[in-house]
């Protein structure tokens, strides 16, 4: 309280000391005191350090200081028309008129038709002619004097003041009707103005007594020019006037009495507060005595026992005021006896200072806990509460009533003391951070700041439900630890917004440790840049061997083989020849183009310590070298390392497939498309794998998947010929293999020949050039099955009806019909060769004997663009025909060869 009362005194000497600097505006306002200003007593009290600081450094023609200082000050109240003014006049002062304009203007738009602002407004000099020099100014002053106006007049005065040529303006004003003028006014007051900035204290001191007898003088300019008076310190001018009832009231009293404490004049100051006794008006004045006596007279404690108050609530100011100075000096008695003298119930809080100063806890304690019930909202009650109850061994309770109190609200900086002993105390006795006290601590406040806070109380720090609660928002204030907290609960459920996580903690706090976080994150979501990024950011000082190894393995992820060898130097001039990883690494330097270097550095890499990796990479040289049974070797040895890895159950199904094992193919082949189910070229695997094994379902299955697959594809973008080519590879082999009756017809028409011919040769017979040879056949195949006597063979019977022209001159193949039912069989998977055996029987009873006929046909050229399936990409049906072969022996001794063209054939090799 003393102090507060110290500051307001100072307050209002300093202001009335400086005032005199401001604008001419200034003259009319009501005064420099909280009151006059139109602030409350803590808003004077807060703005008073900062005014003081600038109309210092204006006098002192510190620019960049007042101006800041008087800028801050009208932030702070941007509608006080008094500060406005100060911060106008401080512009003008340092040649930003335009500034000054600006703001003024500004201001009138809030206090529309204010006087003070209008006076001052107008005040601020339009340059209408450029005067540099004292000699243009004479000049112009003679050509004004040789034909006088108030303009004239007025800017000569301007210039004059501007150019500091004081009597050249005052000379203007001996010009009666221009003095009278409101220009002329305007150049008293800008005159006034400039003797204070001049100095030019006794000028200024005139001008002010000559508008005093003149009966022209403001209260607000009596006021400014008390404040001249003390700016010159003209200390005897002050004492002659003040003998002739002139700055008589009690503030001016207060302001001179201070005025001198600040210029150190103490003696002065002693004897002026003996010989006068002012009347107060208020308790608030007379609280600023009061402190005057009890800091500068000879004897405080004597003065101020001797002083008879005229308020009764000063009573305790007395007390207060020589309270600091006892406690100063260690007069703990003194002070007690001092507090003594009042009502118990008075002072708590003086008396709470002393009791801390003399270290009684108890009596702490107790004043703290009256403090406390006086005020329970108020949070520096409970601050100063629960430190004594700490100080007195009761933390337990101090937790308890801050638990109780949660959240605090009220004001922000004892807020956050009360949070961080909440959490010194949780972390002190984490038995108090119970599941209910959690549950109410980690619900999140409004604040990201308080948020934070929550985050690292115990109980919640490792809790991540809470932690995502309270830090889910992600809100960019929070620091690099709150962040950090944030990605390492995400770190497994979603690890790439704990990769987001990591990048906000490593902005804010770029470190070492912080970009290995963003580099083992990124590397874990596979954003193999931004982890190599992060790894080129740490000095090798400060990496692991793990670390580097970790960097290498990232750029070789990356693939920046540049950066993952400089880090295997690195690593090997530590030492790291031993390590499995490394030679994994290393190994990779030779693919491909060095596989036999490359199988060294893996085979070294497997015997330090097995890995996977290395595995499935020295299985893929393997496979590569067509030595597949030592890739399948490795591929099994790597799927007993990581049982679940799907790339490696792939890569083994391949391999299987190499070496003909298709049955354990497919059981590799179908838990990694589990693990992988868009890999298309897997998909198109299994397919193959199932149609091999003869399983339809299975087959058919995968074969839609792969024809799916394309055709989302050609709503995308058009497809190539190569997957149009496959679309219909795998249409047709998913309508092959369900396939078991075909169907098809077979027939040669020919033409009349004039040629004599073996079939028309015999007596009875078509008469020469009337012979037509046609031929037709119906037949009907049901498949047996494939694997049926060799691996990978297919097994089928047929049943067929066929006839030709016979010895007749038909053209229609109606004579000798015959049926035949056999058994035909393609031994090889991937040639078109068939071996059949049937049985003929004739169907006309008459002509003709039941036979037996064994025939082999092939065509060895039956596939690609010339096989007569349909060509998709372009020919269509009509494409290049093979020839096939056909041989027929009917026992006991008829052959015969036959080189048709036959689609019955070609049919029988698709």
């Amino acid at each position: 309280m003393k102090e507060n009362n110290l500051n307001r005194v100072i307050g209002w000497s300093g202001l009335l000391l400086t005032s005199l600097l401001s604008t001419s505006a200034l003259a009319d306002n009501i005064g420099t005191s909280a009151e006059e200003l139109g602030l409350s007593d803590y808003r004077h009290f807060v703005i008073y350090p900062r005014l003081d600081k600038a109309l210092k450094a204006q006098k002192n023609n510190d620019e960049a200081t007042a101006i800041r200082e008087f800028e801050y000050i009208h932030q702070q109240v941007p509608d006080n028309i008094p500060l406005t003014l100060y911060l106008a006049e401080a512009y003008r002062h340092f040649g930003h008129d335009d500034r000054a304009r600006l703001l003024l203007e500004d201001q009138l738009k809030r206090h529309p038709g204010d006087a003070r602002l209008e006076r001052s407004l107008a005040a601020i000099p339009v340059e209408v002619k450029s005067v540099t020099t004292v000699e243009e100014l004479l000049a112009q002053q003679k050509a004004c004097d040789a034909a006088p106006t108030l303009r004239c007049r007025s800017e000569v005065g301007q210039n004059a003041l501007r150019l500091a040529q004081l009597p050249v303006a005052r000379a203007q004003l001996n010009d009666a009707t221009f003095a009278a003028s409101p220009e002329g006014k305007t150049l008293r007051t800008d005159l006034l103005q400039r003797a204070i900035y001049l100095k030019q204290w006794s000028q200024a001191d005139t001008l002010y007594n000559e508008a005093r007898q003149q009966n022209t003088l403001s209260a607000a300019e009596r006021r400014q020019w008390f404040d001249v008076l003390l700016a010159g310190q003209l200390d005897d001018r002050i004492l002659a006037l003040q003998s002739q009832g002139i700055f008589t009231d009690p503030q001016s009293y207060i302001t001179y009495a201070t005025a001198l404490a600040y210029r150190g004049e103490k003696a002065r100051l002693q004897h002026y507060l003996i010989e006068n006794k002012p009347l107060f008006t208020t308790d608030a004045q007379e609280k600023s005595w009061l402190y005057l006596l009890s800091k500068y007279s000879a004897n405080p404690v004597q003065a101020l026992a001797n002083y008879t108050v005229q308020f009764a609530d000063n009573r305790q100011y007395v007390v207060g005021a020589t309270l600091p100075v006892l406690l100063k000096e260690g007069q703990y008695d003194a002070a007690q006896k001092l507090l003594a003298t009042l009502p118990a119930n008075e002072m708590l809080e003086e008396r709470y200072a002393v009791s801390v100063a003399t270290r009684n806890k108890a009596e702490a304690l107790r004043l703290a806990r009256l403090l406390y019930q006086q005020e329970p909202a108020n949070l520096t009650r409970l601050d100063q509460l629960t430190w004594q109850l700490m100080q007195n061994e009761q933390s337990r309770e101090a937790a308890d009533l801050l638990l109780q109190r949660y959240p605090f609200q009220g004001d922000a900086r004892v807020s956050q003391t009360l949070m961080a002993r909440l959490a010194s105390l949780l972390e002190s006795h984490p038995y108090l951070a119970t599941p209910a006290k959690v549950a109410i601590l980690s619900k999140p406040l409004p604040l990201a700041e308080q948020r934070q806070w929550q985050s690292q109380l115990p109980g919640i720090a490792d809790n991540c439900p809470a932690i995502v609660r309270l830090l889910g928002d992600m809100s960019p204030s929070y620091d690099a630890a709150a962040w950090n907290r944030l990605a390492k609960c995400y770190r497994d459920t979603l690890p790439g917004v704990a990769l987001y996580a990591w990048l906000q903690a490593e902005q804010r706090q770029p470190s070492a440790w912080q970009h290995r976080a963003v580099a083992y994150q990124a590397y874990q979501v596979e954003d193999y840049a931004t982890a190599l990024a992060a790894w080129q950011k740490i000095s090798l000082h400060d990496m692991s061997n793990e670390d580097l190894l970790a960097a290498a393995n990232t750029a070789q992820a990356a693939g920046n083989g540049a950066a993952r060898d400089r880090w295997l130097q690195q690593a090997e001039k530590r030492g790291l020849g031993s390590n499995a990883l490394y030679w994994w690494l290393h190994a990779q330097r030779y693919i491909p183009g060095q596989p036999e270097l490359a199988l060294n550095d893996l085979t070294r890499s497997i015997n330090i310590a097995p890995s996977a990796n290395a595995y499935v990479a020295r299985a893929t040289i393997y496979r590569q070298r067509h030595n597949v049974p030592a890739a399948v070797s490795d591929l099994r040895a790597a799927l007993e390392l990581e049982p679940n890895n799907s790339n490696t159950q792939a890569a083994l199904g391949y391999a299987l497939w190499d070496s003909g094992d298709i049955a354990q193919s497919r059981e590799m082949l179908e838990p990694a498309h589990k693990g992988l189910p868009d890999d298309p070229a897997l998909i198109r695997q299994l397919a193959y794998v199932n149609q091999r094994l003869d399983d339809m379902p299975a087959t058919q299955h995968y074969a839609r998947l792969v024809i799916d697959d394309i055709d989302n594809q050609a709503l995308i973008t058009p497809l190539t010929p190569e997957q149009n080519q496959q679309r219909f590879n795998f249409r047709r082999l998913h309508e092959e293999v369900g396939r078991r009756w075909t169907f098809s017809f077979d027939s040669s028409i020919g033409l009349r020949s004039g040629a004599m011919s073996t079939a028309n040769n015999n007596v009875g017979g078509a008469a020469p050039g009337k012979s037509y040879r046609s031929y037709g056949q119906l037949e009907a195949e049901y498949r047996i099955g494939r694997n049926m006597l060799l691996e990978g063979d297919l097994l089928s019977v047929y049943s067929r009806v066929f006839a030709d022209t016979g010895e007749n001159g038909v053209m229609m193949p109606v004579k000798n019909p015959m049926s035949g039912t056999g058994l035909r069989w393609k031994p090889l998977r991937d040639q078109i060769f068939f071996i059949a055996v049937e049985q003929q029987l004739p169907l006309n009873g008459q002509n003709g004997a039941s036979d037996t006929m064994l025939r082999a046909s092939a065509s060895f050229f039956n596939g690609g663009k010339y096989s007569d399936e349909w060509h998709p990409n372009g020919s269509g049906w009509f494409a290049p025909k093979p020839v096939p072969r056909c041989g027929a022996i009917y026992p006991p001794g008829y052959s015969g060869v036959d080189g048709r063209l036959s689609r019955q054939l070609a049919s029988e090799g698709s």
